[in-house]
C-alpha cells in the first residue's frame, strides 16, 4: 500500500476489520506519534510472529494520522530480489511534479545506484512533503522481506533524519532471519528508537473479539478454553470461531474441538461455506501473493463478474480492499491465510492458476510464475530463464540474475548445465557484495564438478568467512585457468578481483599489482569495471612503491577532476588519494569532491565511503575543520548504509583528527577504540593498521604525550639493522654512533610522509635523538618538495636542533620556513635538511594547524633563547595564537596561551567565541550557509532534510544573535593573523 495526501486511506476497509484490545502497544505507538508532532523523527519497529496482529495494530496507528503525510509499503516475497521494490512503493503515490524533482526516485530501475545516493533524495522528499507544516508516516509491513536495497536506503535515512517531524513505521515477524538481524542493529544505532513487541490476546480481549465476531454472548468458560487453545493468537482465535458450529463451542463435554490444529483446515473450512467464483477469486490472490488490481484477479481466477465475487470473501474476512484506490486493489489479509490457501490448491489447478498469473502481472514477475507453472523439467524455460538473466547481470541487477539462475538450474535436464547455473546464480550474488544467499548454497556448490568455476565461488566463501589461506589457493587457481580460457574471462574478473581483497590486505602491494594488471588485460571489460581493476592496480603500486610512482597507473585521467567521465571515478578517488599522502591539499581536495559530488547525483562510485573519509582528512589538513567533520559524518553514514567493516577504518580515523585536535577527548578516544575493534575483527591489516596507529598518534600528538606517540606508532614500525651508512642513517652530527639498534622503519607506505613525521616528533619528544635524526633523514629522502608537509618537516628539523643543543640552528630554521631569504630559493639547512627558504607553504597548500605549531616553536625559542625583542615573540606568538583560536583547537590553544603568560603576555582575547556556543552540525551547517548554498543544496550535502537545516539554522540565528543569512559569513568570520 503507498498513500500519499492523507492518512484515511490506510484504513479504507478497516469497518471491516475486528480490532480490540492492544492498549499499551497502542500507547507506545501514540507516544511516538506526539513526539513526532513536537518536532522529533522516530523509529518505531512492530514485532511479533506471524498472524499475530501487527498489520492491524499499524493500520489502527495510521488511521489517526489525519494531519500526515503517509507513504506506505509492504515487503513482498517474490519481490526481495529486485532492488528497490518496497522504495518505489513508497514514492508511487507522490505527486508526479514533486517526484520529478528527485530523479533517482523517480527512476524506475533503482539497480546500480548507492543505496545512500537514493537515501539522500528521500531525505530531500521528505523534507518537502513536511513544507507543508505537517508530519509524514513511513510505513513499511512486512518488513522482512523487503528487498536488500531499499532496506539499506531506509536505515541510511532513518539515521540521517535529525530535527524532523517523520515516523518511520515497520512490521516485522520475530524470526526474520538476516533481515531481523539488520533491524535489531538500525534499533540499536538510532537514539529516537521504540521497539513494539505484539503478543497473544489477553483473556478478556479474546472474550471481546468473540463477542464481536459471533454477535452473541459467550460463557467465561467458553473464553477460557478458547484462550487456552489458541494461546490468544488472533489469527487462531478467528479460525476456531469461524469453523465450529456456535452448539459444538458451548459443549462443555467435549475434551476437543474437531478443528484440525493446522491453519490449514480452518481456512478450508471458511472456503467451503463460499461460492465457486469467491473460492477461485481467493486462490487466484494466494497464488498471485500480492496487491493486485481487482480486474486483473479476476482474469486470473477465471471470473465474470468480479465485485460479486469479492463480496463473500471480504465478509469472511480473507480478502482486503482498497476501494479509494483508483484500481481498486485487493489482497488476502494475512500471509498466514496466503499459505494456507495455497497448499489446499490441487496441482493441476495450481499450475493453470500460475500460467494465467504469468499472462497479467509484469514481465519480471512472470518468470516466477512461469517456474511455478513448471512440474518437471523443462529446459526450454530454463534457456529462456538463462538469457534473462544475463540482461538483467549486463544491466547491473546481480541479485535478479542470481535468482533466476538458480530457477534455471532447478529446471536443468542436464547435470553439467545444472550446476554451472547453480555456480553462475552463486558467483552473481556474491558481485553484489551481500552475499549471504550464496553462502547458504555452499553444500550444494561442494557436491558439483570440479572445475574453475566452483575453485572460484567456493574461494569466494572461504574469502567471507575468514578463511584466507584456503581462499587464496583457490582463487589463485580459478584465476590462473581461466586466465587461459577466453571463455572464462568473467571467471578470472571474478577471481582477480577478490584476490585483490586478499592480497592488499596483507600489504603485498606488488603482487596486487601484477594481478589487477593480468585481469585488466583481458580486456572487453565494461567501462566501470576496468577503471576499477585500474584503481585497484594503482593501489597496489602505492603499497608497492609509493603514491609518487602510482601515479602513472592513473595518468589517462584528465588534469581537472570535473572533466572525468563518471566511469572514471574509481581512478579518480585513487589519484585523489595519491595527492593526499604526498601532501597536496589542493589537487586531492579537487579530486575527491568531484567523486562526492558525483556520488551524491547517483554515479554509483565503487569507493565513495573511503574518498568522503579521506576528504574528511584533506579538510582538516587544510585547516576546514568544520567541512571535516562533515565530510566524516558522511562517511560513516554511508558506510553504515553499506554494511562496510573493510575500508572503515579510514572513517574513523578521519573522525578522530578534529575531536583530537579540539581536545574532545572522550569522543576521540571512542573513535580510537573503535579502530582498535576493526583490527581486532579483521586480525590486524595493514591498512586498518596504519589508520589505527595513525589515529592513536593524532591523539597523543594533541595531548602533547610523546611517549604515548611512541606506543600508538609501535604496530606500524619495525627495528632496523645494519649500520648507518648503507641505511641511509645520521645527519652527520656523530649521534647515531652506537644507537643503531634504536632506530625505527615504517612498514607501509599509504600516509608514510604523515607517519614518518609523527615517528620524528615522538622520538625527539622521548629523548631518542639518534633514531629520531636518522628519521627526519628518511622523510626528507621521501619528500618532493610540494604541499603542505614543507611546514611540517621544517618544524621537525627545528625541533630536533633545540634537542641536539644547536638552538642557534633551529632558529635559523625557523626563521627560514617563516620569512625567507629574499631570491626564495631553496637549499639544505644548517642540519642538512633540504627546508624552502621561500614562505611555507605552495598557494593553497597550507596546513593551518602545522604552521600554527610552526610559529609557536619559533616564539617560545625566541624567548628561550632572548634572542631579538620580546615584540618579535609576540608577534609568532599571537599569529599562533589566532590560528589555533580560528580552529578552536583548543589543546594547541591551551599550550600557547600558557607559554604567553610564563613571558608575562597576556592572551588576544577570543575572536571566536560566540561560535563556541554553535553544535558540531550547526557549525557544518551555518559554513556551508554562509558559503552561499541554498537550504536544499546544503541538505544535499550533509545528506539530511531541508527541514533539518531550517532548524539548525534557526538555532544558529539565536545563538549568534543575527536574523538572516546575509549576517552569517560575518559572524563566523576570523580576523587572519
Amino acid at each position: 500500500m503507498s498513500v500519499a495526501g492523507s492518512a484515511s486511506d490506510a484504513s479504507a476497509n478497516d469497518e471491516r476489520e475486528v480490532f480490540v484490545g492492544r492498549r499499551s502497544e497502542s500507547e507506545r505507538l501514540a507516544a511516538c506519534v506526539d513526539k513526532v508532532r513536537g518536532g522529533e523523527a522516530w523509529l518505531a519497529v512492530v514485532e511479533g510472529e506471524a498472524g499475530i496482529g501487527k498489520s492491524a495494530l499499524i493500520r489502527r496507528a495510521v488511521s489517526s494520522l489525519d494531519d500526515f503525510t503517509v507513504l506506505w509499503a509492504v515487503g513482498d516475497p517474490s519481490e526481495t530480489d529486485l532492488p528497490g521494490g518496497v522504495l518505489s512503493q513508497l514514492v508511487r503515490r507522490v505527486d508526479r511534479e514533486l517526484a520529478a524533482r528527485f530523479p533517482l526516485l523517480a527512476r524506475p530501475d533503482a539497480a546500480g545506484v548507492s543505496p545512500h545516493a537514493l537515501g539522500g533524495q528521500l531525505l530531500l522528499l521528505l523534507g518537502a512533503l513536511q513544507e507543508s507544516g505537517g508530519g509524514v508516516a513511513v510505513v513499511v509491513d512486512d518488513a522482512h522481506w523487503a528487498d536488500p536495497l531499499s532496506s539499506q536506503v531506509l536505515g541510511f535515512v532513518v539515521r540521517r533524519l535529525w530535527a524532523d517531524r517523520v515516523l518511520v513505521l515497520m512490521a516485522t515477524r520475530t524470526d526474520s532471519g538476516q533481515s531481523g538481524e539488520a533491524l535489531e542493529r538500525l534499533v540499536r544505532s538510532v537514539e529516537r528508537a521504540a521497539r513494539v513487541e505484539v503478543g497473544g490476546l489477553g483473556q478478556d480481549e479474546v472474550d471481546q473479539l468473540a463477542r464481536r465476531l459471533l454477535a452473541v454472548r459467550v460463557t467465561p468458560e467458553l473464553v477460557t478454553r478458547l484462550h487456552g487453545y489458541t494461546k490468544g493468537h488472533p489469527l487462531y482465535v478467528r479460525t476456531v470461531l469461524a469453523e465450529v458450529p456456535l452448539q459444538v463451542l458451548g459443549d462443555a463435554s467435549a475434551r476437543r474441538w474437531p478443528v484440525h490444529q493446522s491453519l490449514r483446515a480452518g481456512i478450508g473450512a471458511v472456503l467451503g461455506r463460499l461460492p465457486a467464483d469467491s473460492v477461485a477469486l481467493v486462490e487466484a490472490l494466494a497464488v498471485l501473493d500480492g496487491r493486485f488490481p481487482l480486474v486483473g484477479v479476476a482474469r486470473v481466477a477465471g471470473v465474470d463478474d468480479a465485485v460479486r465475487a469479492l463480496e463473500p470473501a471480504l465478509a469472511a474476512g480473507l480478502v482486503r480492499w482498497w476501494p479509494t484506490d483508483s484500481v481498486g486493489p485487493v489482497s488476502l489479509v494475512h500471509g498466514l491465510q496466503r499459505d494456507a490457501v495455497y497448499a489446499g490448491i490441487g496441482p493441476e489447478r495450481r499450475r493453470a492458476l500460475h500460467n494465467s498469473a504469468a499472462e497479467v502481472v509484469g514481465s519480471g514477475a512472470a518468470w516466477a510464475h512461469r517456474v511455478a507453472a513448471s512440474t518437471s523439467d523443462d529446459p526450454v524455460l530454463a534457456a529462456d530463464l538463462e538469457r534473462s538473466a544475463n540482461a538483467e547481470a549486463l544491466a547491473g541487477r546481480n541479485a535478479l540474475a542470481a535468482t533466476r539462475l538458480l530457477w534455471a538450474s532447478s529446471l536443468s535436464d542436464d547435470r553439467l548445465e545444472r550446476e554451472r547455473r547453480l555456480l553462475t546464480a552463486c558467483a552473481q550474488w556474491l558481485l553484489t557484495l551481500q552475499p549471504w544467499a550464496a553462502v547458504r548454497l555452499r553444500a550444494q556448490v561442494e557436491e558439483c564438478a570440479e572445475g574453475t568455476l566452483r575453485n572460484c565461488v567456493l574461494g569466494v566463501m572461504d574469502l567471507l568467512e575468514g578463511r584466507l589461506a584456503v581462499a587464496e589457493a583457490r582463487l589463485t587457481e580459478a584465476w590462473q585457468e581461466a586466465l587461459a580460457d577466453p571463455d572464462a574471462s568473467w571467471v578470472a574478473l571474478l577471481a582477480g578481483t577478490f584476490l585483490t581483497v586478499i592480497t592488499i590486505r596483507q600489504c603485498r602491494g606488488a603482487r596486487t599489482a601484477d594481478i589487477a594488471g593480468k585481469t585488466l588485460a583481458i580486456g572487453d571489460l565494461d567501462a566501470g569495471t576496468s577503471d576499477f581493476i585500474r584503481a585497484v592496480l594503482a593501489t597496489g603500486r602505492m603499497w608497492d612503491q609509493g603514491p609518487g610512482a602510482a601515479l602513472l597507473d592513473v595518468a589517462h585521467l584528465p588534469v581537472e577532476a570535473a572533466e572525468a567521465s563518471n566511469d572514471q571515478l574509481a581512478t579518480l578517488a585513487t589519484r585523489g588519494v595519491m595527492h593526499l599522502f604526498l601532501g597536496r591539499l589542493a589537487a586531492a581536495r579537487a579530486d575527491l569532491v568531484t567523486v562526492a559530488h558525483r556520488d551524491r547525483l547517483g554515479a554509483g562510485s565503487k569507493l565513495s565511503h573511503l574518498s568522503s573519509a579521506l576528504l574528511a582528512v584533506v579538510e582538516y589538513l587544510a585547516g576546514d575543520w568544520s567541512a571535516s567533520e562533515g565530510a566524516a559524518d558522511r562517511a560513516l553514514a554511508i558506510a553504515t548504509a553499506h554494511d562496510h567493516v573493510l575500508g572503515d577504518a579510514a572513517t574513523w580515523f578521519a573522525a578522530v583528527c578534529v575531536q583530537a585536535g579540539r581536545g574532545r577527548w572522550e569522543a576521540a578516544q571512542e573513535s580510537v577504540e573503535a579502530l582498535e575493534r576493526i583490527n581486532r575483527m579483521l586480525g590486524d591489516p595493514p591498512a586498518e593498521l596504519v589508520y589505527a596507529g595513525l589515529a592513536g598518534a593524532v591523539l597523543a600528538q594533541a595531548r602533547g604525550d610523546h611517549a604515548a606517540m611512541v606506543r600508538a606508532l609501535a604496530p606500524l614500525v619495525e627495528p632496523v639493522t645494519g649500520t648507518g651508512a648503507e641505511d641511509g642513517g645520521g645527519n652527520g652530527n656523530g649521534d647515531e654512533a652506537g644507537a643503531e639498534d634504536d632506530r625505527v622503519r615504517l612498514r607501509f607506505k599509504p600516509l608514510w610522509l604523515w607517519q614518518q613525521s609523527l615517528l620524528v616528533e615522538a622520538l625527539t619528544g622521548t629523548g631518542r635523538l639518534a633514531a629520531a635524526a636518522w628519521a627526519l633523514d628518511d622523510f626528507w629522502r621521501g619528500y618532493d618538495g610540494s604541499g603542505y608537509l614543507r611546514v611540517v618537516g621544517a618544524r621537525l628539523s627545528g625541533q630536533l636542533a633545540e634537542a641536539q643543543g644547536r638552538p642557534r640552528e633551529a632558529l635559523a630554521i625557523y626563521a627560514q620556513a617563516l620569512g625567507g631569504k629574499p631570491d626564495g630559493t631553496e637549499g639544505p639547512d644548517a642540519a642538512g635538511s633540504p627546508v624552502a627558504t621561500g614562505r611555507v607553504g605552495d598557494a593553497g597548500e597550507d596546513a593551518p594547524l602545522f604552521r600554527a605549531m610552526l610559529e609557536h616553536a619559533y616564539g617560545r625559542l625566541l624567548v628561550a633563547t632572548r634572542t631579538g625583542s620580546r615584540r618579535e615573540a609576540a608577534r609568532w606568538f599571537k599569529s599562533a595564537h589566532d590560528r589555533f583560536d580560528a580552529l578552536r583547537a583548543e589543546p594547541f590553544l591551551r599550550r600557547c596561551e600558557t607559554d604567553l603568560a610564563a613571558m608575562g603576555l597576556t592572551a588576544p582575547a577570543h575572536a571566536r567565541q560566540h561560535v563556541l556556543a554553535l553544535t558540531e552540525r550547526e557549525l557544518s551547517v551555518a559554513h556551508l550557509i554562509a558559503g552561499g548554498k541554498t537550504n536544499q543544496e546544503a541538505a544535499t550535502e550533509l545528506y539530511v532534510t531541508q527541514k533539518t537545516v531550517e532548524y539548525h539554522l534557526s538555532n544558529i540565528y539565536a545563538k549568534l544573535g543575527i536574523t538572516s543569512r546575509r549576517h552569517l559569513a560575518q559572524a563566523l568570520r576570523t580576523p587572519q593573523p
